[in-house]
């Protein structure tokens, strides 16, 4: 694994004062849910979920922390698995029962790169926040979940998202039901998150509504202005989104640590295959438990 962590590291534990170096507590006490502040955190968290979709805790990350992961970024883009394809918003083969122009007839280009979690150094201050316990119940709280543990999968736990000028990922909705991200490097120009919140829900798909977005229509969209060494929280299944065209002369790099409702999820083989370009023995057929991998 060139000297990554993997998924070997799950057992690990992270002191909160290794955690204090790379994390504002004192603002985001995720420490202390049951803390006047911690709760006041998760409570502005969930209610921001629920009304958009979307939560951003801004500065999550101290200054000091952020330009050694944006430098750690960098030296590990020239390894990212790069890929350039055409999808739906839905990631589904074309389907000829819908007319041509509808959200399913409609394919995109997406370019982008994956820098694959065992990739990344073991003391990286990224593993420091992923293998902290406390941000897992933090993540659990804000989710409403009975139960949340780190996803196991050595490529895809915590793999980095690389954009170089020129990529983009079009609209589309994700396959897992939250994403966690952190900003690592803003590009000089575009890759900005654009998103419209609740587009569909588990009853209607609202094909007429996500047509409009698809054909430019802004009513519905909003932009999200992120910034390096914040955090977003997403709820991208029935959320249409995208990252706009990257421009300028530097790359967009973040981070997607995750987690999953049950242990022991790695993602199926053939996912695996085309998102991180190869496979690790934690992926043969007799280990898949489940495919929760995030887009």
């Amino acid at each position: 694994s060139r000297g990554g962590a993997g998924s070997k590291n799950l057992t690990a534990t992270v002191s909160l004062d290794r955690i204090e170096a790379v994390v504002d507590l004192s603002r985001y006490p995720i420490h202390e849910p049951g803390s006047a502040a911690g709760a006041a955190l998760i409570r502005g968290c969930v209610e921001q979920l629920a009304d958009d979709g979307c939560c951003v805790i801004e500065a999550f990350v101290r200054p000091c922390a952020r330009a050694g992961l944006a430098r750690e970024a960098e030296a590990l883009a020239p390894l990212a698995h790069r890929s350039s394809v055409e999808h739906n918003p839905y990631f589904s083969p074309v389907d000829e029962r819908f007319a041509p122009g509808h959200p399913r007839r409609t394919f995109q280009r997406r370019s982008n790169g994956f820098v694959c979690a065992d990739l990344i150094p073991a003391d990286s201050d990224l593993w420091a926040i992923f293998m902290l316990p406390e941000m897992t119940e933090f993540l659990r709280r804000t989710f409403g979940k009975e139960q949340l543990y780190r996803y196991e999968d050595p490529l895809a736990q915590m793999p980095i998202n690389t954009m170089r000028p020129g990529d983009e990922f079009p609209w589309h909705f994700d396959t897992n039901e939250f994403t966690v991200t952190i900003m690592l490097q803003l590009p000089e120009e575009g890759g900005e998150f654009e998103y419209a919140p609740n587009i569909r829900s588990p009853r209607e798909e609202s094909y007429e509504a996500v047509a409009e977005v698809l054909a430019g229509e802004r009513n519905r969209v909003r932009r999200l202005r992120l910034r390096e060494g914040d955090v977003q929280l997403f709820m991208g299944r029935f959320t249409l989104h995208r990252v706009t065209r990257v421009g300028g002369g530097r790359d967009r790099h973040v981070a997607i640590p995750s987690w999953a409702a049950a242990p022991g999820m790695i993602g199926q083989p053939h996912r695996t295959q085309q998102i991180y370009g190869r496979l690790t023995d934690a992926h043969r057929p007799a280990m898949v438990r489940s495919d929760g991998l995030a887009d």
